[in-house]
């Protein structure tokens, strides 16, 4: 803007402390829209890791809870230690599930529970420098699903 005074013209312009103040409220509304970005970004992907480590333990718990008691209790049929993979259909994943299953006695006293077990899956994945981890537990009774299917 330009004004005229007598001879002399007059400039107007911004000095550098409002420049300066200009930069830095821009500068904090880029980091504050940055850091969303990230929150999101990281958000979304923990979710899915763990929606698949959720499909993965659905998975072993319904094919243990379609086994014949005598395979539930035998040592050796049922593999306990095994991995997966974060996309099963892709041979070049980033994240490897590693599982655990437990079969155990049924932990409480009543008279039929000799004839239960409690079956937990376990797994553990790695989620950006951190180790995650989760668990589902079901109990399997000697005359449950099974029988109806063999």
């Amino acid at each position: 803007m330009q004004l005229k005074l007598g001879s002399k013209k007059l400039y107007r312009a911004y000095t550098l402390v409002e420049v300066l103040v200009a930069f830095i409220i821009v500068g904090v509304g880029a980091a504050a829209l940055l850091a969303g970005l990230l929150w999101i970004t990281t958000s979304t992907r923990m979710a899915r890791e763990t929606m698949r480590a959720s499909q993965i333990m659905e998975e072993k718990l319904d094919t243990l809870r379609l086994c014949s008691w005598r395979q539930l209790n035998s040592n050796g049929y049922i593999q306990t230690n095994f991995t997966a993979p974060f996309a099963p259909s892709n041979s070049a994943t980033w994240i490897t599930y590693t599982g655990n299953i437990t079969i155990a006695n049924a932990p409480f006293t009543e008279m039929y529970s000799s004839r239960m077990r409690q079956v937990t899956v376990s797994l553990k994945w790695p989620s950006g420098a951190r180790i995650r981890s989760s668990q589902m537990t079901t109990l399997v009774a000697e005359y449950g699903m099974q029988t109806y299917i063999y």
